[in-house]
């Protein structure tokens, strides 16, 4: 591992000076926003378990459908919580860490007020029918002009400004730009196809694959990334030096995160070359996440330990690196054709991707606003109980809902390859797992309560910080023509 460090970022601990000041409105515009759609993501999610293993549970609320609440509460959480987070940690990388001017920095309010906007139109559709059933793909078309429009204006000109840097960037800077620059990219390609009346049956499917796993791995998956990497120095005191390692994995996520989404083809009317390519790319991906794995742990077994505090943002940032190796390296053995022959369309895929979602991207978002915000607001968190629940509830609540949709997909995936088991027996095999997940799902919605408490008692605190800083600075403020003590 080389010792030379390819970061020039090494941001401080957070302070309770005025260093994160010019980043307190586009911020506070992302993160304020954001927090409420985890909270609508969590209930629509809790409602959908409930509805899974009793679908007479409001029954007579058409709008509360299992097929309607359940992809409104994914889109919630990946188009709401996911994508404002990664333009969080873009925001913090080309500031340094607040330490620069941010230009332009109040457009960001009129962006965020355009995507969530153009969200709650989306999502108001889906749950009046008007979804596409394209899963990934299941916003509205009269909800993405909107939501395409919000993100040129805020992402455009973050893209010109990494590009610029691209020779003096750092590795976390690659990895965000490459999460700024696939999302509208494809996006707009998947839009554009969707359009064209000759795209139609099996190109459909092929379609939405390479976008749903694209966002995920390319998209989502690259801002957390660099997230990652960006936070390592802040929260370890020393720069992580992944050296020519961590290159490579840069170029290997860049090549084949575009191309993992062909695995899901397994068994389909599809090209052998595009199946191969997808399993293939599966487990590249998943060597690529090893390399930076270990570029992690290493970084963490150098750190100085001697007299450390509890710290939030570090116990999260280790637990989304843990989720994030777990969960690529399920995708790639679930790949495996002999593997997907027992476990395809069973809920050992959904275990995977909530693994990744919650696991990975959700902590280390979290860790991100334990880190950044104290910064940013002048204010440390006022809670370490608070932020010790949210934890606690958090890692309780991904690690058995995964593992009981784990267990569960294996029973069910082994029933559904016994041709002498009725179709029913399987469902009902499966009924104690699904039951049994409704408890996680709770402590995950509580965890994001106890975070929305947490959020809504340091934003109090700050602003009433800075109005006392207000008052105790006017006797002393220079005037024409007047004196001042």
């Amino acid at each position: 591992m080389a010792e030379a460090s390819e970061s020039e970022e090494m941001p401080v601990r957070a302070g309770t000076g005025d260093e994160g000041s010019p980043l307190r409105v586009p911020v506070l515009g992302l993160v304020a926003p954001a927090a409420v759609w985890l909270w609508v993501a969590s209930i629509l999610a809790l409602l959908g378990s409930l509805k899974l293993v009793d679908p007479r549970f409001l029954g007579t609320w058409g709008w509360l459908t299992f097929g309607r609440i359940s992809p409104a509460a994914f889109l919630s959480f990946v188009y709401g919580f996911g994508i404002p987070m990664g333009l969080c940690a873009v925001l913090w990388a080309v500031t340094k860490g607040g330490r620069l001017s941010l230009p332009g920095g109040r457009w960001f309010l009129a962006s965020s007020f355009l995507w969530n906007l153009g969200l709650w139109s989306g999502i108001t559709g889906v749950l009046a029918g008007e979804s596409r059933s394209l899963s990934w793909l299941g916003l509205p078309t009269f909800s993405l002009p909107s939501l395409g429009m919000a993100y040129l204006l805020s992402a455009g000109w973050l893209v010109a400004l990494l590009v610029r840097r691209w020779e003096e960037g750092s590795l976390a800077s690659r990895f965000l730009l490459l999460g700024l620059v696939w999302i509208p990219w494809g996006g707009g390609a998947a839009a554009l196809w969707l359009h064209d009346p000759a795209v139609r049956g099996v190109a459909i499917g092929s379609l939405e694959w390479w976008f749903n796993d694209g966002l995920l791995y390319a998209g989502l998956g690259a801002f957390a990334l660099g997230t990652v990497l960006l936070l390592l120095p802040s929260l370890l005191g020393r720069p992580a030096a992944f050296g020519g390692l961590g290159r490579r994995a840069f170029w290997a996520w860049v090549l084949f995160a575009n191309l993992a989404g062909m695995a899901h083809l397994v068994g389909g009317p599809f090209p052998l070359w595009m199946v191969s390519s997808g399993v293939s790319s599966r487990f590249l991906l998943w060597v690529a996440a090893v390399a930076i794995g270990l570029g992690f742990w290493e970084a963490a077994r150098r750190a100085p330990v001697e007299g450390k505090q509890w710290d939030a943002g570090w116990h999260f940032l280790r637990f989304g690196m843990g989720a994030f190796l777990v969960a690529a390296g399920l995708g790639a053995v679930l790949a495996l054709p002999a593997w997907s022959r027992y476990v395809h369309y069973t809920v050992l895929e959904e275990a995977q991707l909530t693994l990744f979602l919650y696991g990975f991207l959700g902590m280390t978002f979290f860790a991100l606003l334990y880190t950044i915000l104290p910064r940013v607001l002048g204010r440390s968190w006022p809670s370490v109980g608070l932020a010790k629940a949210h934890f606690l509830l958090s890692s309780y609540g991904i690690s058995f809902l995964t593992g009981l949709l784990a267990i569960g997909g294996l029973f069910q995936g082994v029933a559904l390859d016994n041709a002498e088991v009725p179709i029913h027996e399987v469902i009902l095999s499966l009924l104690p797992f699904l039951r049994s997940a409704a408890g996680p799902a709770t402590a995950l919605l509580a965890a994001h309560a106890v975070f929305g408490l947490h959020l809504l008692w340091l934003l109090v605190e700050s602003g009433s910080n800075r109005r006392e800083g207000e008052k105790a600075a006017l006797p002393g403020v220079a005037m024409e023509g007047a004196r001042t003590p």
